[in-house]
């Protein structure tokens, strides 16, 4: 017998986590609302450190959840090809933060590795995550037990 857990996030727990964890050092004022089923909206505050000065820009990008494939996320996201450098750009000042739980795919696709969330790491050798999915106010993680 397989047996299905669905865990429900709001919206606004999600982004203080996010915030906590990027701790404003590169990014802040992360924002996430409601697109379709699939996709949400992200937008955020991003330092950009150059040679002879640091600058703050304001991302904003629609994030669709691809596939899921146990412990790995494939994400897209749509945005014009500034916008797409300006993650790559942020990946790689943020790379300390990140270590190797994000790898850009291409253009607009990144692999987010949930395995190597030491938090999350300890609930995924229990579970496997099949599917998540939007609602206005929630983000839907299903998973089934190993």
């Amino acid at each position: 017998m397989i047996k299905y857990m669905r865990l429900q996030i709001p919206y606004n727990e999600f982004e203080q986590l996010l915030n906590k964890y990027f701790q404003q050092k590169l990014i802040s004022q992360i924002n996430l609302a409601y697109g379709d089923e699939s996709t949400i909206q992200v937008s955020a505050v991003v330092k950009i450190k150059l040679k002879v000065m640091e600058a703050t820009v304001p991302v904003k990008e629609n994030v669709s959840v691809k596939k899921v494939d146990g412990s790995d996320v494939t994400l897209t996201h749509q945005t014009g090809m500034a916008i797409g450098l300006k993650w790559e750009q942020v990946l790689e000042l943020c790379e300390d933060v990140v270590k190797d739980m994000l790898e850009v795919q291409d253009n607009n696709t990144l692999l987010v590795h949930l395995d190597k969330i030491d938090k999350l790491n300890t609930i995924l050798e229990k579970v496997e995550m099949q599917s998540i999915s939007f609602e206005p106010d929630y983000i839907n993680l299903c998973f089934v037990l190993k």
